[in-house]
């Protein structure tokens, strides 16, 4: 029922054109990567023991693995999004529900809902990015920060953190850099970081970190 919705909401997961082909399989493990693809492969392979249960009652009892999302943080073409959506795609060929989609068009896609053509509420988006049994955002921090966005990325953050609902990040930027570029109006510029501190402080208890800062295999 849920992958119907998320069919009906998003026409697909968001994994789109090459990233379709990004699996474990194609990626060219070396020296530097090995420790990365190892984190990435036991994530998809061991899913199951990362998502929450209920209880006869109906209460979320926690996962055999609590902290059991990835943020994996590094410099460009190190492999962050091919990893991310290799999980991904393996997941989906089990039949589990996923959504990976970069910041910009997790936002976007609720900008829509408020076209008056659009039968879709944002609260129907919201809460399918809260509920997927696992939501890929891919490139956190590359978008221009604005109040509005980062109230959302906060609600859906901190709504899977609650739920224990699996998540996966990537961004090319540390924590402290990070917040500065999610905090509307700019950091220490007169510009409310409280949301963006809170999401990060949620996403690094929530996430294994995995950092990948090493040459782009783009210029290789």
């Amino acid at each position: 029922r849920m992958q119907a919705k998320v069919n009906r909401l998003f026409k697909e997961s968001g994994i789109r054109g090459r990233f379709q082909n990004r699996t474990f399989d194609k990626f060219i493990v070396n020296n530097e990567n090995r420790k990365a693809y190892t984190v990435a492969k036991r994530y998809a392979d061991t899913f199951h023991d990362r998502i929450p249960q209920k209880d006869e009652r109906g209460n979320t009892k926690p996962p055999a693995i609590e902290r059991n999302g990835l943020l994996m943080i590094g410099s460009y073409g190190t492999g962050k999004t091919h990893l991310s959506t290799a999980i991904a795609n393996q997941l989906i060929q089990t039949g589990i529900p996923v959504i990976a989609m970069t910041m910009i068009d997790l936002l976007a896609r609720i900008k829509q809902s408020y076209d008056d053509t659009d039968r879709v509420s944002e609260a129907e988006i919201m809460k399918i990015y809260e509920d997927i049994p696992l939501l890929v955002i891919d490139d956190i921090g590359s978008e221009q920060p604005t109040e509005w966005g980062i109230t959302r990325i906060y609600a859906i953050i901190n709504a899977r953190y609650e739920a224990y609902m699996p998540t996966i990040i990537t961004t090319n930027y540390g924590t402290p850099e990070l917040i500065q570029r999610m905090t509307p109006g700019g950091y220490g510029k007169g510009g409310d970081s409280h949301n963006a501190e809170k999401t990060i402080d949620r996403l690094m208890e929530m996430c294994e970190c995995v950092e990948m800062f090493w040459e782009s295999w783009r210029g290789k």
